[in-house]
């Protein structure tokens, strides 16, 4: 059993080597020896994961993350690197609970990219929105067409029953204009007027639906650190880093006096109201009150 570590350590020593030379797939291979030779150690699993990230192999990342994760439930590599493979993937509900796990047993493993683990959480969040306005706006761009042929039906539909009450020839309103007694035109003209109308309030709604939607990204400053919400009583620290005091506070109680990302102790009684902040953002929760639950 011995020799078999030995020859595993052996391999990933070799692995980190090619890695440091961006040879991937040669670390790849020393990678799944030391696996090989010593299947239930979860790093062996993370830094082979890494290189397949590297190279864009997103299911590999996926496959190599779960076995980690399953030797070691805390892995942070593990959920840090399944979550930014889920993420290209687009499968952001699994990614952004994964990445949320990852910052979670970093802060309290006290590890050193917390801050790399966020910027990949908020980068889910981004791009699910992202990819959630485009099929929104495919959506709204069929319903708005459907909803446009129902009401130039309805316009042509009108139209022949006004001319065929006349016997008039013709079913459009290019065969009609110009072509009917003044009577017959000024009906013409009411319907089509009636139904632009509607055509422009149906439009309206659409625009303005978009025009709201294009202030749907929060700026990230405006989001705690450790929720990952909008914050409402922004405080700062003597770091200089600003939170949300109720997560501040829990983080506090839970995992131990310290800034979660500077490392440096902290208390609550060192930190103080980011006023200018909490007003720019109660300013921006009166125009977009849709973001006070994000």
């Amino acid at each position: 059993m011995s020799n078999s570590v030995d020859r595993a350590e052996t391999h990933k020593t070799k692995g980190n080597i090619h890695f440091g030379k961006k040879d991937y797939d040669s670390a790849i291979k020393d990678y799944s020896e030391a696996i090989a030779q010593n299947p239930r150690n979860a790093v062996y699993y993370t830094n082979r994961a890494l290189c397949y990230l590297k190279l864009n192999k997103y299911d590999n990342v996926i496959s190599d993350c779960e076995t980690a994760i399953s030797i070691d439930a805390n892995s942070v590599k593990g959920h840090y690197m399944i979550g930014q493979a889920l993420t290209e993937k687009e499968e952001f509900g699994l990614a952004i609970s994964h990445l949320q796990k990852a910052y979670d047993h970093a802060i309290i493993d006290k590890v050193a990219f917390s801050a790399e683990i966020i910027q990949a959480l908020l980068n889910a969040r981004k791009k699910k929105w992202e990819v959630e306005n485009q099929r929104r706006q495919k959506s709204e761009s069929e319903t708005l067409k459907y909803i446009k042929g129902l009401i130039n039906a309805e316009r042509e539909k009108q139209l022949q029953k006004v001319t065929q009450s006349k016997g008039s020839i013709g079913s459009t309103f290019s065969k009609l204009v110009n072509s009917h007694p003044m009577e017959i035109q000024d009906k013409i003209n009411q319907i089509n007027r009636a139904h632009d109308e509607r055509l422009s309030q149906i439009e309206q709604v659409f625009v303005q639906s978009e025009e709201n939607l294009r202030q749907g990204e929060i700026p990230e400053y405006f989001l705690d650190k450790i929720s990952f919400n909008v914050m409402h009583d922004p405080v700062i620290t003597p770091s200089g880093i600003t939170y949300e005091r109720t997560h501040l506070k829990e983080h506090f109680k839970k995992i131990g006096y310290f800034d979660p990302l500077s490392r440096r102790e902290c208390r609550e009684n060192d930190l103080y109201p980011n006023l200018a902040l909490k007003e720019a953002i109660e300013d921006y929760l009166n125009k977009n009150g849709w973001a006070a639950d994000y």
